[in-house]
């Protein structure tokens, strides 16, 4: 009988830069279901990741031939699992000896395959000389096995380039398969604000896509893509939008559209989110409070909370237009008269020297505050019972003692009545003016003055439960939110809103997102933002208009929809997206059937 093992290949296995190490992470368990332990990762060794994800192990015996050849070719391989759910087989490759091959390796892949790489950096040449080792590796360990094992090898991004193509050189037996998670030039153009679409609907021109990857200086990065989608046996990517996207710029239609789901099962029940909601919700609203009410009073009461989060992509993930909406909102609310504020908070990791020091002041003032009011009660709750059990309705609850003390503590909190709250809950590790956000902030008259109906927090660190402002991990927090806006202009995929979705919030996300498209007309709780061929003040104004709508809810009708908004996200689980990785490696084996 023939045993069937997977390998795939990412940058991101036991090494966390971006969304692929969350997919890895979620899909993990449900490939383990079909490969169980035929199923290996491969990535690259770096160390200060690897001694938190990894633990290294013995090596089988039927590898220990393969991995001591590599380590005399000055490739060191570390063999064991990778700390996730169903502690997965890991190889990681350390490449740091192989380096001084990277010219010889340049020169192999231009004659093989046309990957002009001349001129690349180290951000290139990194991943390329990694890469290579990796399908050294996998070709070594493929000859290693009996005959009756079947072995299909799955590559993501270009990153992993240089291991396909070595297999593809070798003319390996191994059937394989590449993913593209968003297409080199595609990125680049959304980066400089470039009508991406627009230029995908003129048709495609290999020759004026060579001339943008070298206008561009992403020239090696683009033709080794460009390599890996004509030599993979099946070509993937991540949703539909994506799909356009490598038509057109890799000059080969996917083969399967892989989208990244999301196990709902790990997500808390609709009961356990309004137990947890309730309880957190009291943590925010004393930061809230300790942020705001020191400078105006301010019903944290009545509200409505929305956040964006993701990384400092300030056009790509759309907080640009994120920040003009707010604006608008602004404007709209107070022109409308509305009593109801809207806190935004900006969840976008920068550089910072810390917590700001009068945002880290009033906090600690206000627990002041709380801590002896907490003191306080038992004596008047016992002054209370006291007065009813002798059959006296108490007409002064306070005595003068107790109603001193309250009225130095409002005195100490409200002293900075007449200032203006911070913008920013950090001190970022260089002028304000130089910040993108703020700028935007400032432009849009976004300054937390009282007469602001909406107010803004930008918190450019990662939540954690340990966060001296805010003590939640970043679940907990988005789970506290009404509605998280997500309006990006390019984002192949998405999680972002899946995840703010199962987390029971509304979620806004837009037609050039895979997941938008994914889920656009499926039912209220999602909303997809019109982007595509749109003009910018069209854009800017439905966002505001939604958001304002929002606000307008009924309690009844806000949890109806946030009900419908985890309802939709078990849309995209994992249990559903598996069989479209194991169609296309079925696909895969077939290929290489002569």
């Amino acid at each position: 009988m023939t045993k069937n093992f997977l390998i795939e290949v990412s940058y991101e296995v036991c090494n966390k830069v971006g969304g692929i190490y969350t997919l890895l992470q979620s899909k993990t368990p449900y490939v383990m279901q079909e490969y169980a332990r035929n199923y290996v990762l491969v990535g690259p060794y770096v160390h200060s990741k690897a001694v938190i994800d990894f633990e290294e192990q013995d090596l089988p015996d039927e590898l220990i031939g393969v991995i001591d050849g590599l380590l005399a070719e000055n490739i060191k391989c570390h063999y064991g699992r990778w700390l996730i759910e169903g502690t997965p087989n890991a190889i990681l490759v350390d490449y740091s000896g192989y380096a001084g091959e990277a010219d010889a390796i340049k020169k192999r892949l231009w004659e093989f395959a046309g990957v002009d790489s001349l001129f690349a950096d180290a951000w290139f040449n990194d991943p390329l000389v990694w890469s290579t080792a990796a399908g050294i590796l996998i070709d070594r360990m493929f000859k290693a096995k009996d005959k009756d094992c079947a072995c299909i090898a799955h590559f993501h991004e270009w990153l992993t380039g240089g291991a396909l193509l070595a297999l593809k050189q070798k003319n390996a037996k191994i059937p394989t398969v590449f993913t593209t998670h968003a297409t080199v030039l595609g990125r680049t153009l959304s980066d400089l604000d470039e009508p991406v679409y627009s230029i995908i609907k003129k048709g495609r021109d290999g020759d004026e896509n060579l001339k943008l990857a070298l206008q561009h200086n992403v020239l090696p990065k683009h033709t080794m893509e460009l390599a890996c989608a004509k030599h993979a046996d099946i070509f993937t990517t991540v949703s539909e939008i994506t799909a356009m996207e490598a038509e057109y710029f890799l000059e080969r239609k996917p083969d399967f559209t892989l989208p990244g789901g999301i196990d709902l099962d790990k997500y808390p029940t609709t009961d356990e989110i309004t137990i947890k909601r309730k309880a957190n919700r009291r943590r925010v609203r004393d930061f809230l409070i300790s942020y705001f009410n020191r400078y105006y009073p301010m019903d944290v009461y009545n509200i409505t909370s929305v956040f964006i989060s993701g990384r400092y992509e300030f056009h790509n993930k759309g907080i640009d237009l994120f920040i003009d909406a707010l604006g608008r909102l602004n404007e709209l609310m107070q022109k409308e008269g509305t009593q109801k504020n809207v806190v935004a908070f900006l969840w976008i990791p920068s550089n910072t020297k810390g917590e700001n020091f009068q945002v880290l002041r009033n906090k600690s003032t206000y627990e002041e505050m709380k801590h002896h009011i907490e003191k306080l009660i038992p004596q008047v709750e016992d002054d209370i019972i006291a007065s009813l059990s002798n059959g006296v309705i108490p007409k002064h609850m306070l005595d003068d003692k107790i109603k001193h003390e309250l009225k130095r503590l409002a005195h100490h909190f409200t002293e900075r009545r007449g200032e203006t709250p911070p913008l920013c809950a950090y001190e970022l590790d260089y002028p304000l003016e130089k910040d993108s956000i703020i700028q935007a902030l400032w432009k849009n008259k976004l300054l937390n003055r009282q007469e602001d109906k909406v107010k803004v927090i930008y918190y450019p660190s990662y939540l954690s439960k340990t966060d001296q402002l805010i003590p939640l991990d970043y679940g907990d927090a988005a789970m506290t939110c009404d509605v998280g806006v997500f309006p990006s202009y390019y984002e192949p995929w998405g999680y972002t809103p899946l995840e703010t979705a199962a987390l029971g919030c509304l979620s806004i996300t837009t037609d050039l997102a895979g997941f938008g498209r994914f889920i656009e007309g499926k039912g209220k709780g999602v909303y997809v933002l019109k982007r595509e061929n749109k003009q910018w003040d069209d854009v800017v104004s439905d966002l505001a208009d939604r958001l304002y709508r929002i606000t307008t809810l009924t309690k009844k009708e806000l949890i109806e929809e946030k009900l419908n908004a985890r309802k939709l996200a078990s849309l995209a689980d994992w249990q559903t997206f598996i069989q479209n990785y194991f169609n296309a490696y079925k696909a895969a084996a077939k290929s290489k059937i002569t």
